[in-house]
């Protein structure tokens, strides 16, 4: 891995006085002698001796120099500064020496600890670097998806597609955008950071559960590498899905929620969340996931105002309830306010079944037979109750046009505020 970006050698091959303490620390404990770490100017970064942090150590800068391991003996003390007896060797790594480790004592007792003391450094240092190295391309990874759903594409189209192609994403391949809602994702998390003893616990706790998430869904793509899954913030999460548009619409449909419904199970399953989730329309270009992106969002949140209980919502399945959603809150508040309450006597007298039953009746295509039989009425009863509506509203659901003014009102009420 990290043979692919040789600039992030040259950044990561530095040893820093942190994890020189660590390595100690856990070294030290093992075989019971104080080590020292110096960096590549030949200063102690690491020592089980603290008295001696950050002194010039001239043994370890001869070792830099030479290229090659140094015995320091009592009668050498004197005349080498910041030194004592022990066995000093450089730590190396691609034929660099970035270091140097000592141990302290009589060079003929610690002598022979010396190769496999620089060895356990090395590769303690190597994996610090590797996880260091890995992090960074998570993170890239994270901040070129996230760049990607909010358009922020910059002018040059070509370094863009580059940049995914450097994160191992052909973002010229078509896709359409999953927005995942974790139920109560967020919430967890903040308890868990009260929870816990320490911050960093309660952070390591947060990143291993967002991480199990991101694992749960990530399985579930695992042979399609280019379907790229993220964490976005809060309680979302993101699938920006591969698909051939060469397919009809239908099937595009069908496939996305079929997957749909997989990651929802996953999730509830294995991880005991329930999720809720948004499918926008396929747009072209790269700009084009933004905006299938935010229409996955906006599904999702019109959906579960509409129809929680569902829990996977399509955007063009949202159709009149998508127009509601975009008119102002203020002229939404006031048209269905002139709607349902003109009369606000008469308003009162009418109960919920009243307008439970002009749903149905809409569902039915205002067709007076059907909507009789679907909630089991006599003829008689659903025209008493269409006739009380009228009275109340000043508009007889049984005309096309009027009936259209009380349809949009219903829909309205779904985004009413209160």
């Amino acid at each position: 891995m990290r043979g692919k970006v040789t600039i992030q050698e040259d950044i990561f091959m530095k040893i820093t006085h942190n994890l020189a303490q660590q390595i100690v620390d856990r070294t030290i404990s093992i075989i019971g002698k104080n080590i020292n770490i110096m960096d590549e100017n030949g200063f102690i970064i690491g020592t089980g001796d603290r008295s001696r942090l950050n002194q010039y150590h001239e043994g370890a800068a001869l070792v830099i120099k030479n290229k090659e391991k140094m015995f320091i003996y009592p009668e050498n003390e004197n005349h080498l500064v910041g030194v004592k007896p022990g066995v000093n060797l450089p730590i190396e790594d691609n034929n660099e020496i970035i270091g140097v480790v000592g141990i302290t004592g009589n060079p003929g007792e610690v002598g022979p600890f010396g190769e496999i003391i620089k060895m356990a450094v090395e590769m303690m240092l190597q994996q610090q670097f590797w996880l260091k190295e890995i992090d960074l391309e998570r993170q890239a990874k994270e901040n070129f998806i996230h760049d990607l759903i909010s358009g922020r594409v910059g002018n040059d189209k070509d370094l863009f597609i580059a940049r995914g192609n450097i994160v191992g994403y052909d973002i010229t391949i078509p896709r359409v955008a999953l927005s995942i809602n974790i139920y109560r994702f967020e919430k967890t998390a903040r308890n868990s950071i009260r929870d816990h003893s320490g911050l960093k616990e309660g952070e390591i706790y947060l990143q291993r559960l967002k991480n199990d998430i991101l694992r749960t869904i990530r399985d579930l793509f695992q042979h399609q590498p280019q379907d790229i899954v993220s964490y976005v913030g809060g309680d979302r999460f993101v699938v920006l899905k591969t698909i051939n548009i060469s397919n009809k619409p239908e099937i595009i449909r069908a496939k996305l929620i079929k997957i749909s419904n997989q990651i929802k199970e996953a999730i509830l399953i294995q991880r005991k969340f329930v999720a809720s989730i948004g499918m926008g329309e396929y747009h072209p270009g790269i700009k084009g996931i933004m905006h299938s992106y935010q229409e996955a969002c906006r599904a999702i949140e019109i959906g579960d105002k509409v129809n929680s209980k569902i829990g996977i919502h399509h955007i063009a399945d949202l159709g009149i309830y998508r127009l509601c959603a975009e008119v102002n809150p203020e002229i939404r508040n006031n048209y269905i306010k002139n709607i349902f309450e003109k009369d606000i006597n008469k308003r009162k007298g009418l109960k919920a079944i009243f307008w439970d039953t002009l749903q149905v009746f809409f569902e039915n295509n205002l067709n007076i037979t059907n909507t009789s039989k679907a909630i089991f009425v006599h003829r008689n009863t659903l025209l008493y109750r269409l006739e009380k509506i009228r009275n109340a509203t000043g508009l007889d659901p049984r005309k096309f046009n009027e009936a259209i003014q009380l349809y949009i009102a219903l829909k309205m009420k779904h985004f009413q505020e209160e």
